[in-house]
């Protein structure tokens, strides 16, 4: 068998970090924080609803945590109670469906 071998040449490395960088349309240090609150409170209650777990400040505070991730006080209550007796699952349903 022939193997070929990965090209590891700068020119490549170049090239393929360009790709990475494409994946994103805006560098995250270009979103503002309020729109990183509300993009680490919805992946957490994400996150939490895949595990079936309860969505409440505190788990919501403690999973934006461990990612290393800091935001206003306010957003984890306040996504807490909007998610609250809601049917998330079912949202989360609705937005993935094909066709």
């Amino acid at each position: 068998r022939i193997r070929a071998r990965a090209d590891s040449s700068p020119r490549s490395q170049l090239a393929a970090r360009q790709q990475v960088d494409a994946m994103a349309e805006v560098a995250a240090a270009e979103i503002p924080q309020a729109e990183k609150d509300e993009l680490y409170c919805a992946y957490a209650a994400m996150i939490l609803q895949d595990e079936s777990m309860e969505i409440t400040e505190d788990s919501l505070n403690t999973l934006i945590k461990a990612a290393g991730g800091s935001i206003d006080s306010f957003f984890p209550a306040l996504f807490a109670k909007m998610c609250s007796g809601k049917d998330i699952e079912g949202m989360l349903k609705f937005g993935g469906g094909g066709g």
